[in-house]
């Protein structure tokens, strides 16, 4: 028994290495490969274009104001080109993508299609959220996503590159995540939907679920008093005395997230850096503790989970 425990616990830690190695081999010649990025007028995508611009890309860095692309273009080489784009409006991907065209060079088509853009929305009891404000986040974060995805596919496969979209632990496993969550469930379906289609056609498609992040795309300083007003405003007197204290369960949540969420966004650019740079990139990439940790959760039989993530009960705030 001891013999065959030790071949097992042998083999998974050969295979551990042997996929840390396999995973470290590199593409080459940056310099000759172009990647756009949509949502790059701050956060994620701000870092990761100037990431890339440094390491040699060219980079379509996509971005939602001339302002933005203004901001952009400062401290950064020619390799960055700063691409007007709002992935809610059909008419503006399809200028996006005449001028990527416009710019490539004849033959060549995108290493990477980074689709980074999104938007939080209203998050907590989903009962107070109406169609529109579930509508308002499905716009960007998926909608948005498929339709810019759809649009450069093409010259994604021309190249034989990759696709990488962004995703959260949220849509792996859902908690008081509102219309954000619903919407990442989403992206995760969509993108093994599209790495099937993809898998005989030279294009990788890859998924980040990062946890907990503090940039402008998430301020939880505020976030509190807003979220109790609007229950307040749109919940019923049942409503009320189910759900009891919201302002206790927001304020408990909102503080585990101001307390523990870190600042230093790097470990999602190597996140999105290796899927673009890696020979045999991750299908999904989960970065952060808190997402590692909920991974685990949303392996556990649901009884279990649920247990562990259930609202609690009026009472019991």
């Amino acid at each position: 028994m001891i013999w065959i425990i030790s071949v097992g616990a042998l083999s998974i830690i050969t295979i551990f290495f042997l996929d840390r190695l396999i995973r470290s081999f590199r593409v080459s010649n940056y310099w000759n490969k172009y990647v756009m990025i949509t949502g790059c007028s701050s956060g994620f995508g701000e870092a990761l274009a100037r990431h890339l611009d440094n390491l040699g890309f060219n980079v379509f860095a996509g971005c939602r104001s001339a302002q933005a692309m203004e901001a952009l273009s400062k401290n950064s080489s020619g390799r960055l080109l700063p691409i007007l784009i709002d992935v809610r409006e059909n008419q503006s991907i399809e200028s996006a993508l005449a001028e990527v065209k416009r710019i490539l060079p004849e033959g060549r088509g995108l290493w990477g299609l980074v689709n980074n853009a999104g938007v939080l929305g209203i998050v907590g009891i989903s009962e107070v959220l109406t169609r529109e404000d579930f509508h308002k986040v499905f716009e960007v974060n998926l909608f948005g996503l498929i339709e810019t995805t759809r649009h450069f596919l093409p010259l994604v496969r021309q190249a034989r590159g990759r696709v990488v979209n962004m995703s959260s632990i949220a849509g792996r496993i859902a908690f008081l995540s509102g219309a954000y969550g619903t919407s990442k469930f989403g992206v995760e379906a969509y993108s093994d939907l599209l790495r099937r289609e993809m898998y005989h056609r030279g294009v990788k498609v890859c998924v980040l679920e990062p946890g907990g992040y503090k940039t402008s795309f998430s301020d939880f300083n505020n976030l509190t008093p807003y979220l109790v007003q609007l229950f307040d405003e749109r919940a019923t007197e049942e409503m009320k005395q189910c759900y009891g204290n919201v302002r206790k369960l927001y304020d408990k949540l909102i503080a585990s997230q101001v307390q523990y969420v870190p600042n230093d966004i790097s470990p999602v650019v190597e996140a999105y850096t290796h899927a673009l740079t890696s020979s045999f990139p991750r299908t999904r990439y989960y970065v952060g503790k808190d997402a590692n940790f909920l991974r685990l959760i949303s392996c556990l039989p649901t009884c279990l989970s649920d247990l562990i993530l259930a609202l609690p009960s009026s009472s019991g705030t």
